[in-house]
């Protein structure tokens, strides 16, 4: 039995990173896995609110993530879980620790992917910000950056551990409204390690309700802000939905319309990976191009082909969620992770 325990599991981001490991520890039990509160185990967890500070400057923040490492005795894992393929602050103290390996939600495909300078790190705000950043990451640090299996589709109605119990909406028969394009565009001025990434956020959020606007009357659009229950219910009324990136590329919003039985049109995302992963362009959703210059044509083609392109991604879809999202993905992700460890293989 492997010991595991959890650096500050309920403080700050650590509640949500860690959160599948504490609700299923009796299950990994039976991995060879034990979540342990006893000062008696074999590697530590650290999450990102022990090593990661976007309230600081980046390199105060790299120096505090340091600073608190050095204090740990024995081997650990970095968890970074936030929302987003950056390496944002994570990278830097991974790469200076002796941290085992850094755990991610999300990751380009491709390390090379990396070298390119973009805003926060973030491939989907761009460039030309006061914090534009890239890495040059060998491959075998690139080795040691790991998947998490945990990503916001794991908590999604609480269900995301427990394929079986994940509730389907029933496809509305007579879908009356067109396009669904219900999102915060406007955010409150908000800054990662002193600068402010609510500028690209907005930029690329804001691009979709000007395109439609110029469509307002060929289709039926609703975009404003409703209570939940309202909005869960013309979703599902809605033949199409519109999901931008936000600060990261996944949102609870992709999972809720695909939930509702609705068409989903979402910049393209193929070189992104994650786990577990249900989005394939073209059988789970509709792929635009990330600056928005194709949506009017994506939209013509879903709703021009509704009836055969919603049943075959419904389909997909229910089979995708069965087949990713299950307790024993979940197990033998970990299971697997330490089994292959050298150290674990001599004893």
């Amino acid at each position: 039995m492997i010991k595991i325990k959890i650096l500050n599991p309920t403080k700050g981001r650590n509640e949500i990173t860690f959160r599948p490991l504490l609700q299923n520890k009796e299950v990994l039990k039976n991995y060879s896995i034990d979540i342990t509160d006893s000062d008696s185990y074999d590697f530590l967890f650290v999450g990102m609110h022990d090593f990661l500070d976007k309230k600081r400057p980046l390199q105060e923040s790299i120096e505090y993530g340091l600073s608190n490492l050095e204090k740990i005795t024995g081997d650990y894992f970095l968890f970074d879980g936030s929302d987003s393929t950056s390496l944002m602050g994570s990278y830097e103290v991974f790469f200076n620790s002796n941290a085992i390996y850094l755990f991610k939600n999300q990751l380009l495909k491709e390390r090379e992917m990396y070298l390119n300078k973009y805003a926060f790190n973030k491939w989907f705000f761009g460039n030309g910000s006061d914090l534009d950043l890239s890495y040059d990451i060998s491959e075998s640090t690139w080795n040691r950056i790991k998947l998490s299996n945990i990503n916001c589709g794991r908590t999604i109605f609480g269900t995301g551990l427990y394929p079986d119990k994940i509730s389907f909406l029933q496809p509305k028969i007579n879908k009356d409204i067109d396009i669904c394009a219900i999102f915060q565009t406007f955010h409150d001025e908000c800054r990662d390690h002193g600068v402010r990434n609510d500028i690209p956020y907005i930029k690329h959020r804001k691009e979709v309700w000007d395109r439609l606007e110029n469509l307002e009357n060929k289709y039926k659009i609703i975009s404003k802000k409703l209570p939940f229950q309202e909005y869960i219910n013309k979703l599902s009324r809605s033949k199409v939905c519109i999901s931008p990136f936000g600060q990261g590329e996944l949102c609870f919003r992709d999972y809720e319309a695909m939930l509702a039985g609705t068409m989903l049109i979402r910049p393209d995302q193929s070189n992104v990976a994650t786990a577990p992963n249900i989005f394939k362009e073209g059988e789970t959703y509709i792929g635009c191009k990330l600056d928005w210059s194709d949506l009017e044509e994506k939209i013509e083609y879903v709703l021009d082909n509704f009836k055969e392109l919603n049943e075959k991604l419904n389909y997909n879809i229910k089979k995708k969620f069965v087949e990713e999202y299950t307790l024993e993905n979940f197990c033998l992700h970990y299971y697997n992770i330490f089994n292959n460890l050298e150290s674990i293989n001599q004893e």
